[in-house]
């Protein structure tokens, strides 16, 4: 009768060393990509942000100078920095302030700003009238959003360039 030796069955209970280099490798690499997922994504939203910042301001802007100058019945002074404009109320004023980069509306006394302080806005203003027989305003602008550190996913910036036309004129 053959008899059964309990030392010679090996017990293997554990993990050896290569199992455990192994499993800590696939957790680290997991790890890791989440964190650059998350930092990506982070990233990717503060850029968004700036964008949708930017287009905001762009688009009030905009649609505000095209209703008033089509409102307006004639333009009281034009310069490069200044539109002034007679509408049947009262006068509407826009001015470029060069040195803090900001669009200004004065409607009578009161001066408002017509962009958050996020955005820098530069730009002018032009005569493009045809012979007397219309009245139309040059509108030239910059937007940058504000980016003091420099950092790349704050980098926002658009250009335009329209005309409009005076339709309140009788």
């Amino acid at each position: 009768m053959a008899t059964k030796n309990p030392k010679s069955k090996t017990q293997n209970s554990g993990f050896t060393l290569i199992e455990l280099i192994i499993y800590l490798a696939i957790v680290s690499i997991i790890l890791v990509s989440i964190s650059y997922l998350t930092i990506d994504l982070i990233s990717g939203q503060s850029s968004s942000q700036a964008d949708q910042e930017l287009i905001y301001g762009f688009n009030f802007i905009t649609a505000t100078l095209i209703k008033d100058i089509r409102l307006a019945q004639d333009i009281t002074s034009l310069s490069s920095g200044v539109l002034a404009l007679t509408m049947p109320g009262d006068d509407v004023t826009y001015s470029f302030d060069l040195s803090n980069k900001k669009l200004t509306r004065q409607i009578g006394a009161a001066v408002a700003d017509l962009h958050s302080d996020a955005i820098e806005v530069t730009g002018s203003f032009s005569d493009r009238s045809y012979l007397g027989r219309a009245k139309n305003v040059g509108v030239d602008l910059s937007l940058n959003y504000k980016n003091p550190d420099n950092l790349p996913q704050y980098n926002a910036s658009t250009t335009a360039s329209f005309s409009v036309e005076l339709r309140g004129r009788r």
